[in-house]
């Protein structure tokens, strides 16, 4: 079981290395996550905010990440699965895998340690520069700063997978970008503010729970900020689950 799992995920490796799609949305990670934090630790050193107002808050410096970043994450993993079906190529790489459920997993470590890895370089890389730029010192110590520069990568590792879920689940590139991103950016901001029931469903929808871990926690919710990122994480291991027997079960 080991080999064919270690060889599945080589294979991955070598496909995602091998196409640009990954290579342009990585780099524009890594120039909107940094690029964020250097315009705001910038502008906030020529005088045009109080520094003491945001240089405390990490989360302010990682803008580009958990909020751009995130999104772009989750579309590289969209593609990473549908492009396969696009291409036909599905097909042969379900003959060199027969069990199937081995494909999802592979893609799922593959593209899930990408994301982790790179939110982390970038987020500890744009929370230095910017409070480096800012100039009153770059502090890594605090509890809110340990929690945000390993709660980002967290949180957009389970983005990505979210992803990877929605792309085997639909199998068509446009579809699941769509629906991924009107979920993530609009569905769910838009049923928190209805009238009545907002406040009852906003609780239990899974990209808030991420964003309120990443907050700090608010008291509108059933749990903390750890009960929130848990709760995020256990929605995407339900819906990693169900796409893995969804494809195990369908024609290719």
């Amino acid at each position: 079981m080991i080999g064919p799992a270690l060889a599945a995920i080589d294979a991955e490796r070598i496909k995602l290395t091998s196409t640009r799609s990954p290579y342009w949305c990585l780099a524009m990670v890594v120039v909107i996550g940094i690029g964020v934090a250097a315009l705001l630790g910038w502008l906030l050193s020529g005088g045009y905010a109080d520094p003491a107002s945001v240089d405390t808050r990490t989360i302010d410096y990682l803008v580009g990440v958990n909020q751009f970043g995130v999104a772009i994450f989750a579309i590289m993993a969209v593609l990473g699965v549908t492009t396969e079906y696009r291409f036909g190529t599905i097909r042969t790489t379900f003959a060199a895998t027969p069990r199937r459920p081995l494909v999802i997993l592979a893609k799922t470590v593959v593209f899930g340690g990408l994301t982790f890895a790179v939110a982390a370089v970038v987020g500890l890389l744009g929370v230095v520069l910017g409070q480096a730029l800012t100039g009153n010192g770059i502090a890594l110590g605090g509890p809110d700063t340990v929690r945000q520069l390993w709660g980002t990568p967290v949180f957009a590792m389970l983005c990505a997978l979210i992803g990877l879920a929605v792309g085997a689940l639909v199998r068509h590139s446009a579809g699941a970008v769509a629906i991924v991103l009107g979920w993530m950016f609009a569905f769910e901001r838009i049923l928190s503010v209805l009238p009545r029931i907002g406040e009852n469903i906003a609780p239990f929808l899974p990209f808030l729970n991420g964003w309120n871990f990443l907050s700090g926690g608010n008291d509108t919710f059933h749990w903390n900020a750890l009960g929130s990122l848990v709760y995020f994480a256990a929605f995407t291991v339900i819906l990693l689950s169900i796409a893995i027997i969804v494809t195990d079960a369908r024609d290719a």
